[in-house]
């Protein structure tokens, strides 16, 4: 029985093209595939600097982001404030797109399912002056953020009203309920992003009346990342390369099975320093 079962199975995949991408797949099918066992994550910005100089840099004022062969979407507006210091982002996703043909809208679709969201973020630890710029990240291949974007946008379409819709997706809430519980407060209110569907119409009545504007609250687990040992570090980097590999295409032979990754090495709590002052990493910002 179990011999009919394997090779039902094995049927079930041959009939999958072979140059299919991740970015493409259903969330049942991505299940199997390998990713950090991770929903979502925080970390101060300057520790994902130091763990993933191949993804990101810091250059004088400009946070740049090679995603060419993995690494993360940026989504945020044009510049950013790192530590106090105003900065300009090279390679990110705006937070309010336009999109004008269905051939638009599936191309931002996969490209932003394909790798996982960044937001960067400035915390104040609760009543000091001590702030802190941090990374939020979103891991788009976890089951359970995938049903929540995929189903966001299914839903949409069928229950607006007319041509055109408005689609926004909110981390806001989450995050903010996070850092309170450590006594921290978000200063930021860049935690969401929405993309505008318009096609030409003569009139959509029930656009202008903004019957067809939804909003989409997002919520799971957040992990806490920060650590300072150097052998957590390590561990912590290979976690977050579970989340920014490249990509793999299905039916290729580097196919990876799902990674459980052991979540019980982050012991650490990185709003336990005195005033919120965060460990300085160990290599400079700047390359």
């Amino acid at each position: 029985m179990a011999g009919i079962e394997n090779q039902d199975r094995r049927m079930a995949l041959d009939r999958l093209p072979s140059n299919i991408s991740m970015a493409s797949v259903s969330s049942e099918m991505l299940q199997t595939t390998s990713t950090a066992n991770c929903e979502m994550a925080i970390l101060p910005l300057r520790l994902l600097l130091e763990l993933q100089p191949q993804y990101l840099k810091l250059e004088d004022d400009t946070l740049i982001s090679v995603n060419q062969n993995g690494g993360y979407n940026i989504i945020s507006d044009e510049s950013v404030s790192v530590d106090g210091r105003p900065c300009k982002i090279f390679n990110y996703i705006q937070r309010k797109v336009k999109l004008e043909s269905h051939h638009d809208y599936k191309d931002y679709r996969e490209t932003i399912l394909a790798k996982p969201m960044l937001f960067i973020i400035n915390t104040r630890k609760v009543n000091t002056d001590s702030e802190r710029t941090f990374a939020f990240i979103v891991n788009t291949r976890h089951p359970q953020m995938r049903a929540q974007l995929e189903g966001g946008m299914n839903d949409v379409i069928s229950s607006v009203m007319g041509e055109n819709y408005q689609l926004q997706f909110e981390f806001q809430k989450v995050v903010q309920d996070y850092l309170l519980k450590e006594r921290f407060e978000l200063l930021d209110d860049n935690l969401s992003f929405l993309y505008a569907f318009k096609v030409d119409v003569f009139i959509d009545i029930f656009h202008l009346l903004g019957l067809s504007k939804k909003t989409c609250q997002v919520n799971g687990n957040i992990l806490n990342l920060y650590c300072r040992a150097p052998a957590k570090k390590e561990k912590v980097k290979m976690f977050l390369s579970k989340m920014s590999n490249p990509l793999i295409r299905m039916g290729s032979s580097a196919d990876r099975r799902l990674s459980v990754f052991s979540l019980d090495v982050i012991t650490e709590d990185p709003f336990s320093s005195n005033d919120g002052q965060l460990e300085e990493p160990t290599t400079p910002l700047t390359t």
